[in-house]
């Protein structure tokens, strides 16, 4: 779905953002040698009426957009598709190109009177192959005053890497991996040399773990198969099913190549422009530059003992996901202080693993787990001994992930240490959180914050993550058809209902990737004490503002025309 320059001209031409002459689109694209493309629709083939979109409607096309619509391999390649879809769409007038998610190929939601609108997918992308490209975009958004965008692989719950009328950098295709077994950092002043494994900005999960597998190395991330993990992944930080021994992703990093806003390509680690470095560990994507390459530390092939309960009583009894949550919440410090790590389903069961341990410790460790589960719950309790993490991600993480393809909204709170320490503050933190998920679609315990990793104050996430024991998420989807009032709702039941976690919480914070789209002080929340000196960093490198995004560093609140397709907050 790529259109040649004279189609960018006559398809810019006809909608609002002509404001710029045609002459420029085409001296960009010459550029960047003939990588400018227009940014349609992911569904735009089955639309017979359109409205200020470029594309058209192609019987055969769409055939094939309905058998993959909620394929997020498939969508990981196209630019027009973001894999939670509202990031697709103008949310404020409700303008969009959606299909049914529940049923691809139902008419209502494509045949006339329904119309495909661009809502936020970008005007405009780069293909990005090279640091020459950026710098190209960097230049003409500053130039322009076009608003730019950074999209990678489209996983994004707050939509920083969409806006209506912009210019999009795709780095989606910069896939070198590379592995050095003696890296040392650009600038090193000491003899130290570390296992590393290089790779740009596009690479995804699955990509990086069959890279690593291959080489007997080990390199903990995310648990869908198509995040880019050099992308906001990783500068919101990164946690990992193995976050409680090895640390989030941030912790592990050596070394970013990045662009700057002013179109300087800096190479950023502990040894030079250390305060880039610092900000891009935690300071969120999409706002000190653009990142092209990353190099992380490889940790040895390891095997681990794998636990999956599944326990469908849970589902809709409540007594039983109490007892369920108290259970877990009671153990949950032993746990950590051996080095578990998993995710809780609060109406359903759960994945554990544990890097320090064999077989036999941990089967013993899980003891407990078993007889609750298959006495009282008449659940299934089931472990396997993989041979690596690859491995494990195959089996028990691929399974587990969140759907594609339909509007999907959460949010999310960090929870301290604290709140496991009495029997009463844990009753209160399963109350509170059965009222926070019970109404919600997917609840999801993640007891993946890097309480065994002694932290030397390097990066620039919120300091809860490291006096955290949980990090609890809740989430909403909905589809092509939910009105604009039942979608306030939905916004509004998440912020209500996490705010009783928040309150029994004070002082904590939120993963920023994972968060509230309207996350109450949201300074606070992802970065706390680390605020400020993020700020300072921000007006160094980009004081003209070039890179903004939805609650980030710097950011000066939704009166900026590039936030105009968000609800506003007052609604909310």
């Amino acid at each position: 779905m790529k259109l040649s320059l004279v189609q960018v001209v006559l398809f810019y031409a006809s909608t609002s953002a002509a404001v710029l002459h045609t002459s420029d689109w085409a001296r960009l694209n010459r550029t960047v040698h003939g990588r400018l493309f227009t940014g349609i629709p992911f569904a735009r083939p089955c639309f017979r009426d359109a409205n200020d979109t470029s594309g058209s409607f192609q019987a055969s096309d769409c055939a094939i957009v309905e058998e993959n619509y909620i394929n997020r391999t498939f969508r990981l390649e196209m630019f027009g598709s973001y894999m939670n879809t509202e990031w697709e769409t103008c949310q404020s007038t409700s303008g969009q190109c959606l299909l049914d998610s529940s049923a691809p190929n139902n008419t209502l939601a494509f045949n006339p009177p329904q119309m495909c609108s661009q809502g936020s997918i970008p005007s405009y992308y780069i293909d990005v192959l090279d640091t020459d490209d950026v710098i190209a975009g960097l230049e003409f958004a500053t130039s322009t005053g076009v608003t730019l965008v950074v999209k990678n692989t489209g996983h994004d719950y707050k939509g920083r890497s969409s806006a209506p009328n912009s210019l999009a950098l795709f780095t989606h295709n910069l896939k070198s991996l590379s592995y050095n077994e003696q890296f040392k950092p650009v600038g090193s002043t000491d003899n130290e040399s570390l296992p590393a494994v290089t790779m740009g900005a596009g690479v995804a999960t699955l990509a990086l773990y069959e890279f690593a597998d291959a080489l007997n190395l080990t390199v903990p991330g995310g648990a869908d198969p198509t995040v880019g993990v050099a992308g906001g992944y990783l500068m919101g930080g990164g946690h990992s099913i193995l976050t409680n021994v090895f640390g989030l992703f941030v912790d592990r990093l050596l070394e970013i190549e990045v662009v700057t806003p002013i179109g300087q390509v800096l190479t950023a680690n502990k040894f030079q422009n250390t305060d880039l470095f610092f900000a891009l560990r935690g300071g969120g994507g999409g706002t000190f530059g653009v990142v092209t390459k990353v190099t992380t530390l490889a940790l040895p092939k390891m095997q681990l003992p794998a636990f999956l309960v599944t326990a469908e009583n849970l589902k809709t009894n409540i007594d039983l996901q109490r007892k369920w949550l108290g259970f877990m919440a009671a153990n949950a410090v032993e746990f950590s202080n051996a080095g578990w790590g998993g995710f809780i389903f609060p109406n359903s069961g759960f994945i554990f693993t544990n890097p320090l341990l064999n077989e036999t410790a941990a089967v013993a460790a899980m003891q407990g787990v078993q007889e609750l589960v298959t006495k009282e719950f008449n659940g299934t309790f089931t472990h396997t001994v993989e041979p690596s993490y690859f491995s494990f991600f195959l089996k028990y993480l691929v399974t587990s992930e969140v759907p594609v393809g339909l509007p999907f909204a959460a949010a999310s709170r960090l929870i301290p240490v604290a709140n496991f320490a009495t029997n009463e503050s844990r009753a209160e933190l399963v109350d509170a959180h059965l009222v926070a998920s019970n109404s919600q679609t997917l609840p999801i315990f993640f007891q993946t914050t890097p309480l065994l990793l002694d932290d030397k104050g390097e990066t620039s996430v919120t300091p809860a993550w490291r006096n955290s024991m949980w990090h609890v998420t809740t989430s909403s989807f909905w589809n092509f058809n939910t009105t604009f009032d039942e979608r306030v709702q939905i916004y509004s039941s998440l912020t209500n209902n996490m705010d009783v976690v928040r309150n029994i919480t004070r002082g904590s914070g939120a993963y920023q990737n994972e968060a509230d789209v309207y996350e109450p002080n949201f300074q606070e929340s992802f970065w706390g004490s680390n605020y400020d000196r993020l700020l300072a960093i921000k007006k160094k490198y980009d004081p003209h503002h070039v890179m903004d995004c939805w609650q980030c560093v710097g950011w000066k609140g939704e009166v900026d025309p590039r936030f105009q397709c968000y609800i506003p907050k007052e609604l909310v």
